[in-house]
């Protein structure tokens, strides 16, 4: 009848809605998130319900590190309780990880890195595998890969521009135990601080191509002529990685640092001043470290004695953390390394 709209012209705006809708869900997926439309696994980049997580397997060419969450915690292959801070940064760094860029998974195969910079990390719910990707280090940036995907990605994490995601991801089971005192790797370290009981204080610095120097650090300590040993010096830089405390000694900083200030100015008088040096805590060296990221550790080490009277322990010592009141146990496994003169740096090539 008259008015009535063509039947063409009805087909034709029904096309033209349809395309419409169908550009605008386009535009909306595309704005929502563009990397998802390009590559599907993408999608799977960042750990979705960390909450639900309860097992976290990390591998490297070295170590294999397995986390195991049970209704009282996290567990280190599901015996020993582990740092809930360091699994907690694990899990919120999966979480937050965002992509900066794209490249072809043959390129990230082909990407220089070393061993140590290489390692898979999978995360599980029960039997369900949630993610997994290879993570590599590639000139200071975090180059990750899903599996499977065609595709890796140069990653970061918003808002900790110096986050050390290699520290973070470590596949390394002594960083995710308990009582972790210092965890840097050799390349982490620009300089090394010793101060010995016998009066040798000396420091070695690091540049960031891996050329290690020493100087002294009083008027009483003389270096040997010549280079130090090329090996004992790297070695000493090796020697940060996971170092821990046994337990709380119960003894104060304060009480430590009397008694050493009292043998130090001569006023602590006993009958054998062979006793002194052989009976009660005495401060046997002062090490400090410090990365390039600005983080810095200091170990005040003192003999200890399990009762008055008795020899100083052969396999533990009293140990001052940076500002903490508290002493520590440390194993003189990790200290005795540490302890060293100069004469064991300047020795034999």
């Amino acid at each position: 009848g008259e008015g009535d709209i063509p039947v063409d012209m009805q087909n034709r705006r029904s096309i033209l809605v349809f395309f419409i809708v169908i550009l605008a869900v386009l535009l909306l997926i595309l704005l929502a998130d563009p990397l998802q439309l390009r590559e599907p696994g993408s999608r799977s980049i960042a750990l979705k319900n960390m909450e639900e997580v309860d097992r976290v397997v990390l591998v490297d060419s070295y170590n294999t590190t397995e986390l195991i969450r049970s209704d009282a915690g996290w567990y280190l292959f599901g015996s020993e309780p582990v740092s809930p801070v360091a699994v907690e940064n694990l899990l919120i760094a999966a979480s937050r990880l965002e992509v900066g860029s794209i490249l072809a998974y043959e390129e990230f195969k082909e990407s220089v890195g070393t061993q140590e910079d290489n390692r898979e990390i999978t995360f599980f719910k029960g039997d369900k595998l949630m993610l997994a990707y290879g993570l590599k280090t590639m000139s200071g940036k975090f180059l990750l890969h899903p599996i499977p995907s065609e595709r890796a990605y140069y990653v970061a994490l918003p808002g900790y521009p110096d986050l050390d995601l290699d520290r973070v991801f470590s596949a390394t089971p002594d960083h995710y135990r308990e009582h972790l005192l210092i965890d840097l790797r050799p390349s982490d370290i620009s300089s090394i601080e010793i101060d010995l009981a016998s009066g040798e204080a000396f420091r070695f610095s690091q540049d960031p191509e891996g050329l290690i120097t020493c100087d002294p650090l009083n008027d009483s300590t003389i270096l040997p002529d010549g280079a130090a040993n090329e090996l004992s010096t790297k070695l000493l830089f090796s020697y940060f990685t996971s170092i821990r405390y046994e337990q709380r000694a119960g003894i104060t900083a304060d009480s430590l640092l009397l008694i050493d200030s009292l043998l130090v100015a001569d006023l602590l008088l006993v009958a054998d001043s062979l006793l002194v040096a052989d009976t009660i805590p005495k401060k046997m060296a002062t090490i400090g470290v410090t990365s390039y990221s600005g983080e810095h550790y200091s170990l005040q080490v003192f003999s200890y004695h399990t009762f008055p009277g008795s020899k100083a322990d052969l396999f533990r010592a009293l140990v001052l953390y940076n500002d903490e009141q508290d002493a520590l146990f440390v194993n003189y496994i990790y200290l005795d390394v540490l302890m060293r003169g100069l004469s064991h740096y300047f020795g034999e090539k």
